[in-house]
């Protein structure tokens, strides 16, 4: 009898703990719902005065339940000198020339050297080898190492020499001090103080004959023969949702005449969009990713949201401009999704881009700049740095340290100490999943607001055209982790060919396998904005001949249309 009272007594107690772990469980989840930015909390980044960007050092200082479902992994440190110990060691770079590359052991500058594989100053380095390059003060005879070179520093493909030390070391520190242009010329309509400064926050002063010359608040996009499809679809999609923001198209005169185009005729001839102008880029130094510098910098807009032609927003944006987080730091950015545990443009502690752009370490994530938000006076000095890189492109385009302007924005606000704002969520994908198994393709990429609602989709991949204009958003992909131990290390996607089940798309973006419990995939059906890529074809209906049209894939556009019209 006692031996049953004590089983039975046992069983109760376990029943009783089993039925308070899942209502603890369920809470925890129901709190998570709730909302999905409290768990990434701001934090400022010692060395510069960027705010509020996420980072894998960031931590979670609430001690609510549902601040738990995220633990941000370790800080990754950097490996490099900072570069204030590099510059006081350095002095004068015209005082030094290089003696010799010096190779180590086990992919660190500060492994065993291997003499053998020591090399002249006129030998390629590629990745793979670690080491460093050993210079000599013509005066002193010190000798110092630069360069140091870890197996990843370099990207593929990618050679360099030690006898090319001053172009890399050297090309950073100008950035700073780079001024592209007067600030009547580039920045005439910002309100200024007393003693000729910018204004900042809420020192501006409104000033009524500028502001009807100048609008305040604008959009600026970069177009070209390519992409004018989807600038027609962009801008009469965002009419149609009530933004009455003035819009500038930016061309280079050598790749387009507006005059005779007919797409173009059709946009700022005929009445149908209103408040929309043309604006030539005329500097001819500017060229491909680079113009969006040019447009941002000599924009008529005091604060502007630059787009790419191919990025269409799910609702007018104009909120972004009222926003408190614009107002503290004057520019919002958006993340990639690549960071430094997972990066296809090799950004990482070990890179060779803080050695050439001269900057600390930082441990974020990668910005993806098919739409950035920038006050224009208030960052005129970010700007000029901005201008410097898409003048100097060489050094880039040479070491292949970036990807054309994706990361440089974030980089210039870096170099010049400036106040940027990073989205905290990590972007998902559009794309389509398989009926029949859980297998993603996501050819669209997919960027919240601050509140963490879906605010554009960036068709960066399948961008229209008269041959290609298919149905492609049937499922949206986001980072919702809900398995217990989750967390923004599970942020993994990946980019690959579309293989044997998505031939029709050349990449597939995002996580295509094994994805539950960190992602969700859901039908288009399930957003507001599920009829938008239908407007957006029927936009392209107005200014494409039927006849000229070749769908994307014939076989399901008209089931496909006919699903979406009756959902």
């Amino acid at each position: 009898m006692f031996s049953f009272s004590v089983n039975f007594r046992s069983k109760k107690v376990l029943h009783g703990l089993f039925c308070l772990g899942i209502a603890a469980f369920a809470l925890c989840l129901l709190l998570f719902n709730i909302r999905l930015d409290e768990h990434l909390t701001p934090a400022n980044l010692a060395g510069f005065q960027t705010l509020y960007i996420p980072f894998f050092g960031n931590k979670a200082f609430s001690s609510k339940v549902s601040d738990t479902w995220l633990t941000l992994p370790k800080k990754l440190s950097p490996v490099k000198k900072s570069v204030q110990e590099r510059w006081k060691e350095l002095g004068n770079l015209s005082d030094y020339e290089c003696v010799a590359w010096r190779q180590t052991q086990k992919c660190t500058p500060d492994g065993l050297l291997e003499p053998k594989y020591n090399s002249s100053c006129d030998s390629s380095i590629s990745r793979g080898v670690s080491g460093y390059c050993e210079i000599r003060h013509r005066g002193s005879g010190t000798i110092l190492r630069v360069l140091e070179m870890h197996c990843r520093s370099l990207r593929i493909r990618v050679k360099i020499k030690c006898s090319d030390f001053k172009l890399y070391l050297g090309y950073g520190p100008p950035a700073l001090k780079y001024v592209h242009d007067t600030p009547k010329n580039a920045f005439g309509m910002c309100p200024t103080l007393q003693d000729g400064g910018i204004m900042r926050g809420s020192e501006k002063r409104e000033n009524t004959t500028e502001t009807a010359i100048h609008p305040r608040d604008g959009i600026a996009i970069v177009i070209h023969g390519r992409v004018l499809e989807s600038v027609y679809a962009s801008v009469r999609s965002l009419r149609l949702m009530g933004c009455e923001l003035p819009i500038e198209l930016w061309y280079k005169p050598q790749e387009l005449d507006p005059a005779v185009h007919p797409i173009l005729v059709k946009l700022l001839r005929t009445g149908l969009v209103a408040n929309i102008t043309i604006r030539a880029i005329e500097d001819q130094r500017f060229k491909r990713f680079y113009t969006k510098f040019y447009a941002v910098y000599y924009s008529n807009f005091q604060r502007v949201l630059l787009l790419d032609a191919d990025n269409f927003a799910v609702r007018d944006p104009t909120y972004l401009f009222k926003s408190d987080i614009f107002g503290k730091t004057g520019a919002i950015f958006w993340p990639d999704f690549w960071h430094s545990r997972k990066s296809i443009f090799n950004i990482h502690p070990e890179s060779f881009v803080w050695d050439v752009l001269d900057l600390d370490y930082v441990d974020m994530f990668e910005q993806e700049s098919g739409q950035v938000l920038i006050d224009r006076c208030r960052h005129h000095r970010a700007l000029d740095t901005l201008m410097y890189y898409g003048l100097h492109a060489h050094v880039l385009e040479k070491t292949r340290i970036v990807w054309g302007d994706k990361d440089l924005f974030r980089f210039a606000w870096m170099k010049s100490n400036s106040t940027f704002y990073m989205i905290k969520r990590p972007p998902g994908s559009a794309g389509l999943k398989l009926s029949d198994h859980d297998l993603f393709c996501g050819v669209t990429i997919v960027q919240y607001d601050m509140h963490n609602e879906i605010l554009f989709l960036h068709r960066n991949q399948e961008k229209f055209s008269p041959k290609k204009y298919g149905y492609i958003w049937h499922h949206i992909q986001e980072f919702y982790p809900t398995k217990v131990g989750a967390s923004l290390a599970d942020y993994i996607v990946r980019g690959a060919n579309g293989g044997k089940y998505y031939p029709q798309f050349r990449r597939c973006f995002g996580k295509d396998a094994d994805y539950k419990g960190i992602f969700t995939v859901k039908s288009i059906r399930q957003y507001h904005f599920a009829f938008l890529e239908n407007q957006l074809i029927d936009f392209l209906l107005e200014i494409i001949p039927i006849t000229t049209l070749v769908p994307h894939d014939s076989r399901q556009r008209g089931q496909i249309r006919s699903e979406k019209r009756d959902s």
